[in-house]
């Protein structure tokens, strides 16, 4: 695991604490049996989605399973508790945490996008927020649940806005609470729903409702009030990525870590492990790995997400097409022009274009569907650095579609060659930065942090054979390296035939 220095921690005084753990189980999105029994067209609802909602009870007992079986000293839940904030599942959801708190477990919860309105958010979920100092202009809150430990939420929810969105009165609030763990020594644990860094290159643009509104404004304004972790989910996808100050005025840095959906695969859920001196956390990454009697529940969730992320294509198609348009007088003509195209040719070549939502969907489907679905996949499972050969080969697979795609456009191999050169810099800054899981790959700031598993400052003592109560939790991973499929089980690497592989 890599090592990054947690600066902020370093002007901690020498102080001893227990060593605390704490589980991170974010959008879990509740779904319950009797809102599901209510819902005669859920079926063809459930065609629409990305998440196995239809699971998501189960799936939710069992991240409770889970829990009272290792009793953490903090449980915490970035947002999206429920579906649709339906009275039902905030009640499913309030249930499991006084199960939780019953068993001497705190819990504690920040809203999402798809939790309010509420009728009174902070009743919904009774001891949730016991002794928390509360922001009177929002959700959020500041608590010191395990000494020596500060947690801020951070409340970004407008109703069912999709962008976070943070008040001044409250960003100054926020900025407040930190001032004052800083000033106690504590450590501080930042929750938000909603994303601050970005996890690869340009995912504001494609998914601008991803993270807050003015992201980097409130990262430094964080980052500079001693604010250096910060938990969220959102995205159903697992990252970690750090952001270091570079100016040279300050030697702050700030790491977010996001953590994917029990629901969405490959169904993970966090562990982080405080030492005692408040000085680092060690984060691990575990999963449900088998869920009543699908006992190959990994498998199961993978062929799920790509039968379901086909429903992603027409955004994506249309996303593409409407920044290639867009871009077309300002940057794309003239390049044709350079290339020794004349004007009249380069609007002939414009007119052959998709224009329209259907044209546009039907053909990116075509070329470049299987490749972005194989992409996500390999996204989704957030091993990227790790798996650099399987990253380089999805990426030229969705590079391929692109030229076959405008060389059918263009009608002319040479023709959809040109063409390509001068589209593929408008996609390979987010590609590369995806699979090759690098964060600002062209800047100073460039960084890349391990997803999974990652040691925080100094490294704490970890208990071991921790899984989920539904099944062995160890990964089963295939991947192709010099042309070979290997199979990753744990920490072993094997042939299909069961040979182990030498590391």
């Amino acid at each position: 695991m890599k090592k990054i220095f947690f600066l902020a921690a370093l002007l901690l005084p020498m102080m001893s604490f227990a060593q605390e753990r704490v589980m991170v189980i974010a959008d879990p999105h509740v779904t319950p049996q009797s809102v599901i029994d209510m819902e005669p067209d859920f079926d063809n609802y459930m065609k629409t989605q990305r998440k196995m909602l239809d699971l998501s009870e189960p799936i939710w007992h069992a991240m409770l399973d889970t829990a009272l079986k290792y009793k953490p000293d903090l449980v915490l839940i970035p947002g999206d508790l429920t579906r649709d904030g339906e009275a039902a599942a905030h009640d499913t959801v309030s249930a499991g945490i006084l199960r939780l708190q019953a068993a001497g477990i705190r819990t504690l919860v920040i809203p999402g996008n798809h939790d309010l309105p509420g009728e009174n958010w902070e009743a919904l979920y009774p001891g949730t927020f016991d002794g928390a100092v509360k922001d009177p202009g929002s959700h959020s809150f500041a608590v010191e649940p395990l000494p020596g430990v500060t947690v801020i939420g951070i409340d970004g929810s407008d109703g069912k806005a999709s962008i976070g969105k943070l008040s001044g009165a409250t960003q100054a609030w926020i900025l407040d609470q930190a001032d004052a763990a800083v000033a106690k020594g504590n450590m501080i644990i930042a929750m938000s729903h909603w994303q601050i860094l970005e996890h690869f290159d340009q995912v504001g643009q494609l998914e601008p409702a991803s993270r807050f509104n003015n992201p980097d404004d409130l990262r430094d304004k964080l980052m500079h009030h001693g604010v250096n972790l910060v938990l969220t989910g959102h995205f159903h996808v697992s990252g970690i990525t750090t952001f270091r100050d570079t100016t040279g005025l300050t030697s702050d840095s700030i790491v977010e870590i996001t953590t994917g959906s029990p629901i969405t695969f490959p169904c993970p859920y966090r562990w982080l492990t405080i030492n005692k001196n408040r000085k680092g956390i060690t984060v691990t990454t575990d999963y449900i790995t088998s869920l009543g009697g699908i006992t190959e529940f990994t498998d199961y969730s993978r062929e799920w997400m790509r039968e379901h992320t086909s429903n992603l294509i027409p955004s994506l198609a249309r996303k593409l097409w409407g920044k290639l348009l867009d871009k077309w007088d300002e940057q794309i003509a003239p390049a044709l022009q350079d290339a020794g195209l004349d004007p009249m040719a380069i609007m002939m070549l414009k007119m052959k274009l998709p224009q329209t939502d259907e044209a546009q969907v039907e053909i990116t489907q075509k070329h470049i569907g299987a490749p972005a679905i194989n992409m996500y996949l390999f996204y989704s499972e957030a091993s990227e650095a790790k798996r650099p050969l399987e990253g380089n080969t999805v990426a030229n697979a969705l590079y391929d579609g692109m030229q076959a795609m405008l060389t059918e456009l263009m009608g002319n191999s040479i023709l959809g060659a040109v063409f390509f050169g001068i589209a593929k810099p408008f996609i390979e800054d987010p590609v590369q930065s995806l699979v090759e899981d690098k964060t600002l790959r062209t800047t100073a700031h460039a960084d890349i942090t391990d997803d999974l598993d990652v040691i925080l400052g100094e490294p704490s003592e970890v208990p071991t054979g921790v899984e989920s109560v539904e099944g062995d939790a160890s990964r089963v991973v295939k991947y192709i390296q010099n042309g070979q499929l290997l199979i990753q089980k744990g920490n072993q690497i094997y042939t299909p035939q069961g040979q182990r592989i030498a590391q």
